[in-house]
């Protein structure tokens, strides 16, 4: 029946026919306002036929500038959801507005029909992602700046500035602190023997009071002054004194210097002693003792008198038991440990000549005379070179043989059995064989002493340590107490 109603066609012919003869319905595309916003327009596909697949081209890519955050990195833009391209007409034209931009479409938030295709003059910008990212992002970078990390606080205390530093000038206060070490002792010790003196003759005062205002105590006062004197110097230097190489010399210790000679194995001593080398050191004994007296003889020529306060006072007092032991047997001891003993092996670190020297001129002044002062000092340098070459027994042995073999015994009891000619032709016979003895020992090892002078001399500045102010103040004491004695000889 529907075959034979008018006008009827097979169905695929009437879809196809009337698809063929349909007008397109955008060949006169509206103009749209500037203002108003466009609405997307979209394309009913057939619902009967399918649509023949035509490849899509992606859509286009404009340049956009990320926002920036402070604290974070750009996050990366999301990718644009690419839609299938609807077909277009094939008489699709452009606006006719051209220098006109179009703003951007929407981009729909839920799956819709195919949109229609971005204008050639329009674009889409690519929204940034909402914060915080979502589970398919990654986490956020730190910014490119980098950030401090603590660490850990080390104090480091202030430099002090640099100082340039004298080489010289160091060695020149190094000397002078040891001088002034070893002169300090001495000084203390004569101190001492000032304060024993004062005690003995008040407590002799007291107990014997007779005794006080005669001779007979002098050696007792004396005594008590080396006492002491010599108690003192145990209590500093127990440790040193106490040893078998203080006394016989040798290898040992050197302590007395600066921390570069600490440890330090030095020879003091230990030469092996002959009959005929302590013969030689007794006539230059003699001969020290002889240019002293042609010293008193010519003044006295001229009219001057070369008085020793010291000298004469000993032999006032000498015809004791107690003056004999202070003056021929302890006071050598005693002057030998502190002199040679003491201060001569404290100053060896600067030297042998520097330490022989300036333990005899200390010991010079320490006499408070200057007759007895000349010649301690240059019998000081025999018993300096004794001590230090063989032993400090050698030099007290030649220091009792002078004192009281040669001054007690000859000089002063023998001579007292002289009338005056007899003692003066004794006087003169002894300073002649002095003399002749000292000139002979020189010719025959004098080149050996002046060898032995040049090998142990000292480096330069070395005397400088006697600017030290204990030196100094030593020797300007004992100048003052010289000459008040002195004075008090001559006006008497």
């Amino acid at each position: 029946m529907n075959e034979q109603q008018p006008g009827w066609q097979p169905r695929g012919q009437q879809l196809q026919s009337g698809y063929e003869n349909q007008t397109p319905q955008h060949s006169q595309p509206q103009e749209q306002s500037q203002e108003s916003e466009p609405q997307p327009q979209y394309y009913a596909a057939p619902q009967t036929m399918p649509m023949p697949a035509v490849p899509m081209a992606p859509a286009p890519q404009y340049p956009f500038q990320q926002p920036q955050y402070p604290q974070y990195a750009a996050v990366q833009a999301q990718p644009q959801p690419q839609y299938q391209q609807a077909p277009q007409s094939p008489s699709y034209a452009a606006p006719a507005q051209l220098g006109v931009p179009q703003q951007t479409a929407q981009v729909p938030q839920r799956p819709c029909a195919v949109p229609a295709p971005p204008s050639a003059y329009t674009y889409t910008p690519t929204q940034p992602a909402a914060w915080p990212p979502q589970s398919q992002y990654a986490a956020p970078q730190p910014l490119s700046q980098p950030r401090l990390q603590p660490q850990p606080y080390a104090y480091v205390p202030p430099q002090p500035p640099a100082i340039a530093i004298n080489p010289r000038q160091l060695w020149k206060t190094w000397r002078r602190r040891v001088v002034n070490r070893a002169m300090g002792l001495a000084f203390i010790y004569e101190g001492m023997m000032y304060v024993g003196s004062i005690v003995a003759v008040i407590a002799l005062g007291v107990i014997m009071p007779s005794w006080s205002d005669s001779t007979k105590g002098d050696g007792i006062v004396s005594l008590a002054s080396l006492v002491f004197a010599m108690g003192f110097l145990l209590i500093m230097r127990n440790r040193d004194i106490l040893t078998r190489e203080f006394w016989l010399g040798g290898p040992h210790r050197d302590t007395y210097g600066e921390p570069n000679q600490l440890g330090r194995i030095s020879q003091y001593g230990g030469g092996r002693m002959r009959a005929q080398w302590f013969l030689i050191f007794i006539l230059l004994g003699l001969g020290v003792q002889s240019v002293v007296t042609l010293a008193q003889m010519g003044v006295s020529m001229f009219g001057g008198d070369l008085v020793s306060p010291t000298s004469e006072s000993l032999n006032e007092s000498s015809n004791t038991v107690t003056m004999w032991l202070y003056i021929g047997l302890l006071g050598p001891i005693c002057e030998e440990v502190m002199f040679r003993g003491v201060l001569m092996k404290e100053l060896k670190p600067l030297g042998k000549n520097f330490a022989i020297v300036t333990s005899a001129f200390a010991f010079g002044l320490f006499h408070d005379d200057f007759v007895q002062g000349t010649f301690a000092f240059l019998f000081g340098l025999i018993l300096g070179f004794v001590a230090m070459e063989y032993s400090l027994v050698w030099s007290i042995a030649l220091h009792i043989f002078n004192n009281a073999i040669l001054s007690g015994v000859i000089d002063t009891w023998f001579a007292g059995q002289l009338n005056d000619s007899q003692y003066a032709v004794y006087t003169i016979a002894l300073t002649v064989i002095g003399v002749v003895g000292a000139v002979v020992a020189l010719a025959l090892y004098g080149h050996g002493l002046k060898q032995y002078r040049m090998q142990n001399r000292s480096i330069p500045d070395t005397y400088a340590g006697w600017t030290s102010p204990v030196f100094i103040a030593f020797v300007v004491v004992n100048l003052v107490l010289t000459t008040l004695l002195l004075v008090e000889a001559l006006a008497s």
